[in-house]
């Protein structure tokens, strides 16, 4: 899909004009981060300026599609994590302690042009943020330390958690000093390095399915996966009903968090007749 951003205003949405499905509105919750009410909005505004449906899109993104009018649509705008605009910040889905830090990142980084264009991200360890191949990040070691992800490349040295931030700016500011023709040698040799990476690494398992390893006994994370990445606004208006955090994950699908045991099951009942995938070998992921 060809994306050609609109008139820019302040806040969120972005605007793409696109030949297929017409104006998107593509909002960038932090770290996939989403409460109940951004749900329940988000329903709201597909049914109300959009196609109907609300889109599960790259890097964590959702959108709607063949918005029909854009001035109200921005003037509606209002739940948290809809209502700032953000550049793509991943984080690992089933990390707080990811998520947290990629909002720290994202805070810092928002005013800096030099990551204007760039994909950041928080991997916690398991390797799934590292496996889509994001230009800066970091790589969490435990609970206090971890490995910076520099255009593309892990690096060797392990860092202090409260050093993690200065050192990332850093090196996406260092990177953009460089001159034209340097940074163009650096581009050919990252892609390279890049595309080694991802081509030999192990890529994890997407979070499908019932997900209780690291919650508190009695408590699970549910994770589920869209065909196509396509949930109906009513769809989208009664996850919102569930009145739980949800995650969206870069890879087209959700995670309803710290549910009950018991109201998991009764979850589970309720939305996959509704298309939800809760099986990680399903042929529709």
């Amino acid at each position: 899909m060809t994306d050609t951003p609109e008139t820019p205003h302040v806040g969120s949405p972005l605007l793409l004009d696109d030949a297929v499905h017409g104006t998107v509105a593509r909002f960038q919750p932090v770290a996939g981060a989403t409460t109940a009410e951004d749900w329940i909005e988000i329903a709201g505004l597909a049914q109300d300026f959009g196609d109907g449906n609300v889109y599960l899109a790259q890097n964590a993104a959702l959108e709607l599609r063949g918005v029909h009018d854009v001035a109200q649509l921005v003037a509606r705008v209002s739940a948290p994590a809809l209502s700032t605009l953000s550049r793509p910040v991943l984080a690992s889905p089933l990390s707080a302690a990811a998520r947290e830090l990629a909002r720290d990142i994202a805070a810092v980084c928002e005013g800096l042009e030099a990551a204007s264009e760039l994909v950041l991200g928080v991997d916690d360890g398991s390797g799934d943020i590292v496996a889509e191949g994001v230009d800066y990040g970091v790589l969490l070691r435990g609970t206090d330390s971890a490995q910076l992800i520099a255009q593309g490349v892990l690096s060797d040295a392990v860092l202090a958690i409260e050093d993690l931030v200065p050192a990332l700016v850093n090196a996406i500011e260092e990177a953009a000093a460089k001159a034209p023709e340097e940074a163009s040698a650096d581009t050919g040799r990252t892609e390279e390095l890049k595309l080694s990476a991802t081509e030999t690494s192990d890529k994890p398992t997407q979070p499908i399915g019932w997900l209780a390893e690291h919650t508190p006994e009695g408590r699970v994370d549910l994770g589920a996966g869209l065909h196509k990445g396509v949930i109906p606004a009513e769809f989208a208006d009664l996850i919102g009903r569930l009145d739980v955090d949800i995650t969206v994950t870069p890879w087209q699908g959700l995670v309803f968090h710290d549910i009950a045991e018991g109201d998991a099951e009764v979850v589970l009942r309720v939305l996959a007749p509704r298309g939800f995938i809760f099986d990680v070998n399903s042929p529709l992921l």
